[in-house]
C-alpha cells in the first residue's frame, strides 16, 4: 500500500511527548529500567534512547531530544510514509533520527527544532497532540 493511499480513509495522528530524551552509544547494554525507549545494537554498538535523566556509561552521547510519535497503526506492508514524512522536515532544514517500531514511527530532534516540526507537519495534515 502506497502513503498516498492511507491518506485517504485514515487521519494521521501524532503525540509530542513532554519528556527529553538522550541518544547514548553504550559500551554494554543497560539494566532494564522503565526510562528507556529502545535499544538498538548492529553487531558494531549499542545505542540506547532514554529519558534524558537517566545515568548511563556512554561512549559518546546526544541530549536533549524530543521526541514525535505517530500514533496512527500503520500498516507493515506501507510504502512512502516515512520519507514523505521526512522530506517535509528536510525541505524546513530540521534534522531528525527516525525509529520506526512494528506499526509506527518515531522522531527525535533537538528542541529547537520541535516547535517548527510540529507546524509543520499540521500544515501537512497530521493531527498532532502535545502531552
Amino acid at each position: 500500500m502506497r502513503f498516498e493511499e492511507i491518506t485517504k480513509d485514515t487521519e494521521i495522528r501524532a503525540s509530542v511527548r513532554h519528556k527529553d530524551y538522550a541518544i547514548s552509544n553504550v559500551k554494554e547494554f543497560p539494566v532494564q529500567d522503565q526510562r528507556i525507549f529502545a535499544v538498538i545494537t548492529d553487531g558494531r554498538e549499542i545505542s540506547v534512547i532514554a529519558e534524558a535523566d537517566l545515568e548511563l556509561d556512554y561512549i559518546s552521547q546526544e541530549k536533549p531530544l524530543r521526541i514525535i510519535s505517530f500514533d496512527t497503526k500503520l500498516p507493515f506492508d506501507l510504502i512512502g510514509f516515512l520519507a514523505y514524512i521526512t522530506k517535509l522536515l528536510a525541505d524546513q532544514d530540521i534534522s531528525i533520527f527516525a525509529l520506526s517500531a512494528f506499526s509506527t514511527d518515531h522522531l527525535f530532534m533537538k528542541e529547537k527544532y520541535l516547535e517548527r516540526a510540529v507546524e509543520v507537519l499540521k500544515e501537512n495534515g497530521v493531527i498532532i497532540e502535545v502531552e
